[in-house]
């Protein structure tokens, strides 16, 4: 099967003008990047992309297709600050191929000085979804049962209830926390911040330039042989009218790198501050805002401060080698811990908006399990694992879905793509139901699948930024999918499924 480049999952079922052939070892092709575009290709190849030539992600099920077994490759968006809507450019390389692929109508990521009202939303829209996996990873509650919930070295186990708890049950009144709010109420790290602001670390410099002789305490090998070139014969005769001679001379200076960082972490502080407050403009009364409203000024002043105003951070390779001051002093190690926390911040939010279609389909996950398991019993309690750190958009580890369920209409069976991606061949060559080679030539993520009644409630998180007028003429293109699916399946299975 050539590669495919498709706008809409079901675009194998549809006659779209947005699916494109990638043929030839070059080629460009142009589609919206305001959906879920992807690429369909055999699951032997390896599809690349970008400079550093990175795997694109799998999504959806396997299927068998022309032959072979094929899968869906998620397309990255542009992580990078953009004022408006723009295109999106980026090279997809599979094996002796280079293809050009341009995503147009892409939100602009907003920087700390501009940005779309549209890019501000759905940066927003990021950082609750960052929120509520970070609040899963890294916190228990104490109440819950021990054997339900449990902290690895690598991963967080929880139940659903505390998984309903983030996701649903939110306290509305309340802004969401975030490592900002978690630095502002800090009081023991202020205090060292405002200390280092009112005495840093300074160096001795030293350097030669032309002194009175009656302020001259120091003389190097550089300053004698000048000395000995000037004309005249005493000291004061070589100092000339100005009575002045070439010596060293020390400064103390405050441009090191502990606080170059000192300055980086203030500067980051105050962007992460405004980036938060506009977030939670709807919290303004909220406690936590206040406190970072209160943070934000004091790193405005401590920035500009009569040491450190001066100081130059600009030029700093991120992630930066600590030095000795950074990694043993008192004061300066907890800015360091304080700078490796905001690039780690730096670092998810930037997969994240690389990969906010993949983000969207794993909260979409978490809202479809809280749904199932507060309205049903499972026949045994599952429990979702959760990382520390997302990759490609990915917070949570196999298996994903809960289930099954015990329902009025009978058991009830909920299918991951992500947990059949874990064994994609055994899917196709051994598959576990009858329909299961088919279903992923509609491109869905997840099914529900009722065996009693051969019911298929079929699943797709879409990930949609443009018009809403759209929506509705996709929700017919994704019908029409569906029932030639239904047919399909019909006639390679000799069953018949509702859907």
């Amino acid at each position: 099967m050539t590669p495919l480049l498709v706008s809409e999952p079901w675009d194998l079922y549809s006659d779209s003008t947005e699916t494109f052939q990638l043929i030839g070892s070059t080629s460009s092709a142009r589609i919206s990047g305001s959906g879920s575009p992807r690429i369909i290709a055999p699951l032997r190849l390896k599809i690349r992309y970008g400079p550093k030539r990175k795997f694109l992600p799998q999504i959806s099920f396997p299927f068998q297709w022309a032959g072979d077994i094929c899968i869906a490759f998620q397309l990255p968006s542009d992580q990078r600050p953009q004022k408006t809507v723009h295109d999106f450019s980026v090279d997809i390389f599979s094996p002796g191929d280079i293809h050009d692929v341009i995503q147009s109508d892409m939100i602009g990521r907003p920087d700390a000085n501009y940005g779309s009202i549209l890019g501000h939303k759905v940066d927003s829209f990021i950082e609750w979804q960052i929120h509520c996996f970070s609040e899963l990873a890294l916190a228990i509650d104490e109440s819950t049962s021990p054997e339900m919930e449990e902290k690895s070295q690598k991963i967080m186990r929880r139940n659903w209830q505390s998984v309903r708890r983030v996701w649903i049950d939110v306290d509305k009144t309340e802004a969401i926390m975030a490592l900002i709010v978690k630095l502002a109420q800090d009081n023991d790290l202020l205090r060292i911040f405002d200390s280092i602001a009112r005495r840093p670390r300074h160096i001795l410099l030293r350097c030669r330039e032309n002194t009175q002789i009656h302020r001259i305490q120091e003389l190097d090998s550089a300053c004698i042989r000048d000395l000995a070139r000037r004309p005249g014969r005493t000291v004061a005769e070589k100092a000339g009218s100005r009575q002045q001679l070439l010596a060293v001379q020390r400064y103390a200076s405050v441009e090191t790198l502990e606080n170059q960082v000192y300055r980086w972490i203030l500067d980051r502080m105050i962007r992460r501050a405004k980036d938060y407050i506009a977030t939670n403009r709807h919290h303004a009364s909220s406690n936590r805002v206040q406190t970072v409203a209160r943070c934000t000024r004091r790193c405005k002043a401590w920035s500009s401060s009569e040491y450190f105003q001066t100081v130059n951070f600009e030029h700093l390779q991120h992630p930066i080698q600590p030095n000795y001051s950074l990694q043993m002093d008192e004061r300066y190690r907890h800015v360091y811990k304080t700078y490796r926390e905001l690039l780690k911040e730096q670092h998810v939010r930037d997969d994240a908006w690389e990969w906010q279609r993949i983000l969207w389909a794993e909260s979409a996950r978490q809202l479809v399990g809280c749904t199932l398991t507060e309205f049903f019993n499972e026949d045994h309690a599952s429990t979702p694992y959760y990382r520390f750190e997302g990759e490609h958009g990915t917070w949570t580890e196999s298996p994903v879905g809960p289930g099954p369920f015990k329902t009025k209409a009978g058991p009830c069976i909920l299918i991951d793509s992500r947990d059949v991606l874990v064994n994609p061949d055994a899917w196709i060559n051994k598959p576990p139901f009858d329909f299961a080679p088919y279903l992923g030539t509609v491109g869905c993520d997840q099914v529900l699948f009722w065996p009693l009644s051969r019911t298929l409630l079929i699943i797709w998180f879409i990930y949609w930024t443009g018009v809403s007028e759209q929506i509705h003429p996709m929700i017919s293109r994704s019908g029409e999918a569906l029932r030639i699916l239904s047919l399909d399946i019909s006639r390679f299975t000799r069953q018949h499924y509702r859907s």
